[in-house]
């Protein structure tokens, strides 16, 4: 009885995304961001019925979009006064981290990474970018994969050659106004 319950509730916890190109990424991507995450802080939205947890990113790199000193990021969910929401699928970060975001911006106007965590790359103390997308099930395109590059083949290789090889996606796949 035990086993099942906790078999169940990882099942409730675990979030699925549609895999995505690299291509597909950049192309639904407004914002392009390289930065480090300076702080997070939860608030209710302007109705007051959701919660977020924003968090500021200083801008090292925009990759694409107007130039800007930060951005603040924000992701469904936190806790404040009293209430919890949570959502599967919800991005951590980390105050002080080195990481790539591609963004989108809400209706309500919030900056969120696209494709869930296939949109955020973190760089480790090594300078080497690694994926966000641990413990996501990925559905995968009717048909199959789409022709395109896989974001697996991204994930361990230097900063430097990863931000290359943005720059070169970004200008090959521009903006198209869609998730």
């Amino acid at each position: 009885m035990v086993r099942a319950f906790l078999l169940f509730g990882g099942i409730l916890g675990a979030a699925v995304a549609p895999r995505i190109t690299a291509e597909e990424l950049a192309a639904q991507s407004e914002q392009i961001v390289h930065g480090r995450v300076m702080r997070s802080w939860v608030a209710w939205d302007s109705e007051h019925k959701y919660i977020w947890t924003h968090h500021e990113v200083a801008v090292t790199e925009m990759v694409r979009g107007p130039h800007a000193a930060k951005v603040t990021v924000s992701e469904p969910g936190g806790s404040l006064d009293g209430v919890n929401m949570m959502t599967s699928g919800t991005l951590p970060f980390a105050t002080g981290e080195d990481t790539v975001l591609f963004l989108y911006k809400t209706p309500i106007g919030y900056w969120r990474v696209v494709g869930g965590p296939q949109g955020k790359f973190t760089v480790n103390a090594k300078g080497r970018v690694h994926g966000n997308s641990y413990g996501v099930t990925f559905a995968e395109p009717a048909g199959g994969m789409r022709p395109g590059t896989a974001l697996a083949t991204l994930d361990g290789i230097p900063e430097a050659e990863f931000l290359s090889r943005v720059r070169r996606l970004a200008a090959a796949n521009p903006y198209r106004g869609s998730r």
